[in-house]
């Protein structure tokens, strides 16, 4: 049976830990790998700091409180249209409603929560027209992507690429559903940075957060996965024979498949957002 996602035991040290600036020297691509040996969560969470912060990883009483809430909702702990008092949450943060209004823009900002005019705020429900649109988006910027790193990519980005892609070898030749999405992520990762264009890499972390939980499911199938490897096998090899022609079109391929499975599927909107493993409050 393949191993299921669990984000309950890195929930705290993923509150913990600060992501780094990113970055294109050599000494910031080295610090890549430690994606991959990060659980789904961590990694996340990660990218959920990274841009409530700029990237620039300066912490406040209102990216915290955002940080915290994102988390509840990208996890599953809250659900799409919970409904986010301010005065419940200033009680439980401890302070007043501003930094809470503030934090609930900045979520709304990342498409995580909805402020409608004089009404409550509430999470984020996606729409399966939305998901539509999110995935044309994904597949035409990770195309950009693939044809970027095979015009620019160097040696020691193409090794880099190669060590993401045998961790996905592993995980799939063991089963591991979570391992296997942990490295997935760990390989886009470092493909977005090596494409070296920042704006780029902001926009697809954007959507990264609200496709989490349906990313997942449609790598929840160990056919799916075998699948899923051996496109990635051949975008590896498209990379290496510098051709982003074949590259753009095998990763957009992979990316709309997605989306079929999802179709196919008739996923619930609700439960597109709620992780495998997570509970609600109760």
């Amino acid at each position: 049976m393949p191993k299921a996602i669990d984000n309950s035991s890195v929930r705290n040290s993923t509150r913990k830990k600060a992501e780094p600036k990113s970055g294109n020297s050599p000494k910031a691509r080295a610090s890549l790998p430690a994606l991959a040996e990060a659980s789904p969560a961590h990694a996340i969470g990660a990218t959920l700091k990274r841009l409530l912060t700029g990237g620039e990883g300066h912490d406040s009483l209102v990216v915290e409180i955002a940080y915290e809430l994102g988390l509840d909702i990208i996890e599953g702990r809250l659900r799409p249209g919970d409904c986010l008092n301010t005065v419940d949450l200033a009680h439980r943060f401890k302070t007043s409603r501003t930094p809470v209004r503030e934090a609930l823009s900045l979520l709304e900002k990342q498409s995580l929560a909805d402020i409608p005019p004089r009404r409550r705020a509430r999470v984020h429900t996606v729409s399966l027209e939305e998901v539509r649109n999110i995935y044309d988006l994904r597949a035409a910027m990770h195309a950009l992507v693939a044809e970027l790193v095979a015009l620019r990519a160097d040696a020691e980005d193409l090794s880099s690429l190669r060590e993401r892609l045998e961790a996905m070898r592993k995980s799939a030749q063991a089963q591991d559903v979570n391992g296997y999405f942990i490295a997935n992520m760990a390989f886009h990762e470092t493909a977005t940075e090596v494409c070296r264009n920042p704006f780029l890499k902001r926009s697809i972390e954007s959507l990264g957060l609200i496709t989490y939980q349906l990313r997942y499911k449609t790598l929840s199938d160990l056919k799916r996965i075998q699948h899923s490897l051996e496109d990635h096998t051949q975008l590896m090899r498209a990379f290496e024979d510098r051709n982003p022609t074949l590259a753009a079109t095998l990763i957009r391929s992979n990316i709309l498949l997605g989306l079929k499975i999802l179709q196919e599927k008739g996923v619930a909107v609700a439960d597109t957002v709620s992780a495998p493993g997570s509970k609600r409050p109760s």
